[in-house]
């Protein structure tokens, strides 16, 4: 049926890790070794759970042949919103990352949680983009927060997964736990 999810890859953190890829074919962090690619239009990732060793924001980038994109072309503009304070806007051009989720307190009593469409990735022509949708409890001061926005990755090839990973604002920084789940939806 047209708009099912197929799940084609999916990867639980269950020690500290650095980084996780999902897609990414034998580069990626599951026994699936899945590459994105023109099977479906439309890919929907799924992280939930999401904890860190330190308090930090984890950060995405696409993969090429299975190898994040480290380059200075990721364009991102989102929305983020605190149920204790004034809402903010985010954005920013050529810069060599993107924030997926907010902070993140480390510890055991919060976690994030998202929901990311990934579009045009098979497409070795066009850029690839997504939605930024993510909802987590900020424990030191128990209030909700989320970020809600999109990506670009200005460069016209394909990519075959994401990369996750914290040390962004926090040095050091690892994945303590997290599921990650990617489904095609279909055509």
């Amino acid at each position: 049926m047209a708009g099912s999810l197929v799940l084609v890859d999916t990867f639980t953190v269950t020690s500290s890790v650095a980084s996780v890829i999902i897609g990414g074919g034998s580069n990626g962090s599951s026994s699936y070794n899945y590459s994105i690619d023109d099977t479906f239009d439309i890919y929907k990732l799924v992280i939930t759970n999401l904890r860190p060793s330190a308090d930090d924001a984890p950060f995405m980038r696409v993969t090429k042949s299975g190898s994040a994109d480290t380059t200075s072309n990721y364009d991102v503009a989102t929305r983020y919103m605190k149920a204790d304070s004034s809402h903010s806007n985010g954005y920013g051009a050529n810069g060599t990352k993107y924030d997926c989720m907010t902070t993140l307190d480390a510890g055991t009593e919060a976690s994030g949680n998202g929901i990311y469409y990934l579009m045009n990735f098979a497409n070795s022509s066009e850029y690839s983009f997504g939605t930024i949708s993510q909802a987590h409890l900020q424990a030191s001061v128990h209030t909700v927060r989320g970020l809600h926005g999109g990506f670009t990755h200005t460069v016209a090839s394909a990519s075959d997964g994401v990369l996750v990973a914290f040390d962004n604002y926090a040095s050091g920084s690892t994945i303590e736990e997290g599921k990650f789940s990617l489904y095609g939806i279909k055509k």
